[in-house]
C-alpha cells in the first residue's frame, strides 16, 4: 500500500482528472475509462484509490462545491461594507459565463434520485450560502444601512434561490445576460432591505 501522502496525492490527481473530463464532456459522459485515460493510468488504478467510481464522482462534486463556497466566503471576508459585500456576492453567484465547475454542480442535481448521499452535500452548500447573505444583512441592519422588510433568513434564502434560477437559465438556453440577472436580484434585495444596492 502506498505511503499516506502518496495515496492522498494520487487521489487528488484522479479527482483533478475527473473534473477535466466532466468539464469537457459532462457528468453523464464521465466514466472510469475516460478518467483513467485522462490521468494516464489503468482503470484498475482508478478503482484502487477509491472504493467505487461513484465515490470518485462524489469526491469530485464535493470539491467543486467546496471551492465555489470558499470563493464566496473569501469575498465576504474581504469586503467590510455590507452594501458592496452583498453586491459582490451576487456577482460571484451569477457569473458572466457558466464555468465548467458551475455546470458540473448543476449536472449533479439529477443524481439525487439514485444517489441520495448527494443531498446533504447540496443542502450544505445552499445553507452556507444563505448564511453568508444572512450575516451580511445582519451587519448592514446593525449599521443602519439595511432596513429589512422581512425576516433575515427569508431574504437570504430568496437571494440564493434567485441566483440558482438565473444560473440555470443559460443551461436551458435562456440568454438574457448575467448583467440583467444580477440587476434583477439586486432590485429584489434593494426592496427587501430598504436600501439601493447596485453592481459596482
Amino acid at each position: 500500500m502506498p505511503a499516506p501522502h502518496k495515496h492522498s496525492a494520487r487521489r487528488a490527481e484522479l479527482i483533478s482528472a475527473t473534473r477535466r473530463v466532466a468539464g469537457r464532456s459532462g457528468l453523464n459522459a464521465t466514466n472510469v475509462r475516460a478518467v483513467a485515460a485522462e490521468a494516464s493510468v489503468s482503470a484498475g488504478s482508478v478503482l484502487y484509490y477509491f472504493s467505487s467510481f461513484d465515490d470518485l464522482m462524489y469526491a469530485t462534486v464535493e470539491g467543486v462545491l467546496e471551492e465555489m463556497y470558499e470563493h464566496r466566503r473569501v469575498i465576504a471576508e474581504q469586503e467590510p461594507d455590507p452594501i458592496r459585500r452583498l453586491a459582490k456576492l451576487v456577482e460571484a453567484g451569477v457569473p458572466d459565463e457558466i464555468s465548467d465547475h458551475l455546470r458540473m454542480a448543476y449536472e449533479s442535481i439529477p443524481l439525487l434520485r439514485e444517489q441520495p448521499q448527494y443531498r446533504p452535500l447540496h443542502r450544505s452548500i445552499v445553507e452556507r450560502q444563505v448564511s453568508l447573505y444572512r450575516s451580511t444583512i445582519e451587519i448592514g441592519a446593525a449599521l443602519g444601512v439595511f432596513r429589512p422588510a422581512a425576516e433575515l433568513t427569508v431574504i437570504a434564502r430568496n437571494i440564493v434561490a434567485l441566483e440558482d434560477a438565473y444560473d440555470l437559465y443559460p443551461l436551458i438556453g435562456l440568454e438574457h445576460g448575467a448583467t440583467t440577472y444580477r440587476a434583477n436580484i439586486l432590485s429584489y434585495a434593494s426592496l427587501a432591505l430598504g436600501c439601493e444596492i447596485t453592481a459596482d
